[in-house]
């Protein structure tokens, strides 16, 4: 990689062109790493947290539920927008409860990376949850959604099917499935 690549933009304004309940978008006036001035729409997002739910060794959990930017419902894991402040374990806690109905004893990290770098600031930090335990579901105004428990092998069927279309949970789930080879 040439030094031109490694250099850090020098940006000369930043205005904010839209604020919503979960991201804001900026206008930013750059100069790039090639020198050339430029603008450039920007996504900040604060992050999300997703959660591959294990029941037990052969067993996970997802979720179908409505989106409105697929105008449809899709299979997926539990995951939520982090809130200001919030570790991005404290976001899968959360979100685990709230969205199934369940605690875990067990969490691990599998990583994390980003929904769409060009753009938009948005990190997807992904979780494994263990040692489920039931509690009581608390579903936000706009979740809409069901959960069922599914056998890994289906689920591998059902991501190789293309039933399974969420960029987030897929990048989650093969994480989890790569990880028990």
């Amino acid at each position: 990689m040439n030094n031109r690549a490694e250099k850090k933009i020098k940006r000369f304004s930043r205005r904010q062109v839209f604020k919503g309940y979960c991201f804001d978008v900026v206008l930013d006036n750059v100069q790039w790493p090639n020198g050339k001035r430029l603008k450039r729409d920007l996504v900040l997002h604060g992050g999300i947290s997703v959660i591959v739910p294990l029941l037990d060794r052969d067993h996970v959990i997802l979720i179908r539920q409505y989106r409105y930017g697929a105008d449809r419902m899709l299979w997926e894991i539990p995951a939520g927008t982090m809130r200001k402040g919030e570790s991005p374990i404290a976001c899968a806690k959360r979100e685990i409860e709230e969205e199934i109905g369940f605690t875990a004893s067990r969490w691990k990290k599998f990583g994390a990376c980003y929904a769409s770098p060009g753009y938009n600031t948005e990190v997807i930090n992904c979780f494994l949850a263990s040692g489920l335990k039931k509690t009581k579901k608390n579903l936000e105004a706009d979740e809409v959604l069901e959960e069922k428990i599914f056998s890994v092998e289906k689920v591998e069927k059902m991501i190789d099917a293309g039933k399974i279309i969420d960029a987030k949970s897929l990048v989650a789930l093969f994480y989890f499935l790569r990880g028990r080879k």
